[in-house]
């Protein structure tokens, strides 16, 4: 991945696994009227308690208790609870970490058409957790997750298209629908992954200009890659006027996060840099910071 000097790093795998959310915030429901339901074999009400036991919500955080209301749910077919308790499988949370049972329960769930199990299934077969290692199968339930609006399944089924390795052709034309879609729900991989494409044509037609609004985006959100791409940008002069302010604020805020392209670049540019081109971007990091924190 080193065909130019300053090199972009496309996609990192920063998503995990997601977890539903069927009940509204604000159904304070009564707990003690919830487990009397859940007694009498209310598989919604098992869930709701699963829920209430996993996020310590109106009761003190218990995954074992979690897991045992989520199970009885499952077994009823409830698909929040089967994904849910698919997830506490995987990490070992109040139950015995078993990635083949997480696996068993996910796909129960994705079978009954659950978007958020069939990313947390196709993520299973990417990864190779409970399952064998299978892009093509990945490709599938991320395939069916995107169609129901999941961002997370629309960056990974474009980044699978976008390298295309592991039984999945690559194709950038079919990567720049699934990444545009991912990148316009604020998917800030996605948002880095559309700017790359944009300044080398890959899918699209290209266009710098466009790449710096994606890697602004991304970047905003404090991803490193696209910040380590924005600096560069601005540095050359690609896609928007030269600022050496802005490629320094962008550059040492990627470098601090160990982003080696951002450190390697920000080392060779930075004895061109005035002290006053210096001074400006450590005003921009300043400010960048103390908005990240009022909010």
């Amino acid at each position: 991945m080193t065909s130019a000097r300053f090199h972009i790093l496309v996609i990192t795998s920063t998503i995990a696994l997601l977890a539903p959310t069927y009940m509204a915030c604000s159904e304070q429901l009564d707990l003690e009227k919830l487990k009397a339901a859940a007694a009498r074999g209310d598989a919604a009400a098992q869930y709701a308690c699963g829920k209430a036991y996993s996020r310590g919500e109106g009761v003190a955080q218990n995954y074992s208790k979690a897991a045992e209301y989520y199970l009885k749910a499952a077994e009823q077919g409830n698909i929040g609870a089967q994904n849910n308790l698919g997830s506490l499988c995987l990490q070992g949370l109040g139950v015995k970490m078993d990635q083949s049972e997480a696996v068993k329960w996910f796909r129960k769930a994705a079978e009954q058409g659950d978007a958020i199990a069939q990313y947390n299934l196709g993520f299973s077969y990417e990864r190779g957790t409970g399952i064998a290692q299978d892009n093509h199968e990945a490709a599938n339930w991320y395939e069916k997750a995107a169609r129901q609006g999941v961002a997370e399944a629309q960056a990974r089924l474009g980044s699978l298209y976008f390298w295309g390795e592991n039984g999945v052709e690559k194709n950038y034309s079919k990567a720049a629908p699934w990444i545009q879609k991912a990148a316009e729900q604020s998917n800030a991989v996605a948002e880095n992954t559309l700017g790359v494409m944009f300044e080398n044509g890959y899918g699209v037609e290209r266009d710098a200009a466009r790449a710096i609004v994606w890697f602004s985006k991304a970047a905003e959100q404090g991803n490193a890659k696209a910040q380590s791409n924005l600096g560069r940008l601005y540095a050359s002069g690609v896609g928007a006027k030269r600022d050496p302010a802005k490629a320094y604020q962008w550059l040492k805020l990627s470098s601090d996060q160990g982003e080696v392209t951002a450190d390697h670049l920000l080392g060779e540019l930075e004895i061109t840099f005035t002290k006053e081109e210096i001074g400006e971007g450590n005003r921009l990091i300043e400010q960048f910071s103390a908005g990240k924190h009022s909010q």
